[in-house]
């Protein structure tokens, strides 16, 4: 296994982020599956865990302290946590949140602490509380290692932040990956931070296992032909490229099995890709970006819909329909739509789910347009 030295922390190259954990038949956290996965983690190199206080519906910090924190000794993990900066309108408020979430994961300090979700719509708020400034004094007290920041937002307000906070913000977390690095903002948000000269910690590298299986055929093509002769796999590809930028302290992938997990740790202990390899994603990079209909990353920041829209599953379900040509000699798309539940048609427009998506989709008028997509699918039979 590789690592980043951060001072008096050693954070592995690849990071285990419990965003996606496994599930069991009740759609809860598997304990016993976890548990296994994060014992194999240790065993194996693996020191960086990586929380937040909504993923799995405010359960997985829970997780980390029943898997991790009570089952292995302190000094022998990085534990990576975020302030739910959303949820924070007082300086109290940060300091509350703070605190619960120390005793949810069981610690008394954080390795890694972040600021979650900066963004142009949260970093007003930020500013007003004086959220940095409360963490610094968090972090001389000892109770916060390194801190830093999580953002999905443009590269003006990148650009701000550290501008502003340079000299206190010790590194930054932004998403990277082969698809996005021209096809939103990646690359320019990555340039800032080498800038700044921060280490940077990314995050859906393998784009919520899009990229685990591309949904082009075309980019699958050009994967295969160099990947198959080195036995290279879709998430080899997607995981070695970022891994390759320069300035990638910590890779991210939220792992949900424990075979993920070892395909995942085998591929950080070879070799990395060469050139051919690279060469084969920029071609697979610009088929996804022909192919995709909708960038969509499954993160599920938009649960909250009152009408209780599965917008995720909606969305995924019609990439794969895209993939597919819109044709399943299996079964009928439009039903396999229908059976999702309420839709476009049940939207009331409070535009909840478009704050909150990091990747800035028009998630109103997209659901429409796949709604009057299925619609003329309904009408031909498919």
């Amino acid at each position: 296994m590789k690592y980043t030295e951060f001072n008096e922390s050693k954070a592995s190259r690849l990071g285990f982020g419990t965003m996606r954990l496994p599930m069991d038949a009740e759609g809860k956290i598997d304990y016993e599956a976890g548990k296994e996965m994060v014992d194999y983690a240790i065993a194996n190199g693996i020191t960086y865990f990586d929380t937040a206080y909504k993923y799995h519906a405010g359960e997985s910090e829970i997780f980390c302290r029943e898997a991790l924190v009570k089952r292995h000794p302190r000094e022998s993990f990085c534990l990576a946590d975020k302030l739910p900066t959303w949820l924070c309108h007082s300086p109290e408020e940060v300091t509350a949140k703070f605190e619960e979430q120390l005793g949810k994961c069981g610690v008394d300090y954080f390795d890694f602490y972040l600021l979650h979700n900066v963004d142009e719509e949260t970093w007003p708020n930020l500013c007003e509380q004086n959220m940095v400034d409360i963490l610094v004094k968090e972090r001389e007290a000892g109770r916060i290692r390194h801190l830093g920041l999580s953002v999905h937002c443009e590269p003006e307000l990148l650009r701000e932040i550290l501008g502003k906070h340079s000299d206190v913000l010790e590194f930054v977390q932004i998403q990277v990956n082969y698809m996005d690095w021209e096809y939103i903002n990646a690359k320019e948000l990555y340039a800032i931070c080498r800038e700044y000269n921060k280490p940077i910690i990314v995050m859906e590298p393998i784009r919520g296992g899009m990229l685990a299986n591309p949904l082009s055929e075309n980019a699958r093509k050009a994967l295969d032909a160099a990947g198959k002769e080195d036995g290279l796999t879709y998430p080899d590809f997607a995981l070695g490229y970022v891994d390759q930028l320069e300035g990638v302290a910590v890779t991210l992938s939220g792992m949900s099995s424990l075979q993920q997990m070892k395909e995942n740790i085998d591929f950080y202990n070879g070799e990395g890709l060469g050139e051919k390899h690279l060469a084969a994603v920029a071609e697979a990079a610009e088929a996804l970006q022909n192919d995709l209909f909708v960038p969509c990353t499954g993160c599920n920041y938009c649960f909250e819909c009152p009408a209780e829209i599965q917008i995720p599953k909606i969305f995924s379900t019609y990439n794969d329909a895209a993939a597919s040509g819109f044709h399943s000699v299996w079964s009928v798309l439009s039903d396999k739509y229908r059976d999702l539940g309420p839709n476009a048609n049940n939207c009331i427009g409070c535009g909840n789910c478009e704050s909150h998506c990091p990747q800035k989709i028009q998630i109103i008028d997209m659901l429409k347009k796949i709604d009057d997509k299925y619609e003329e699918m309904r009408k031909i039979g498919e």
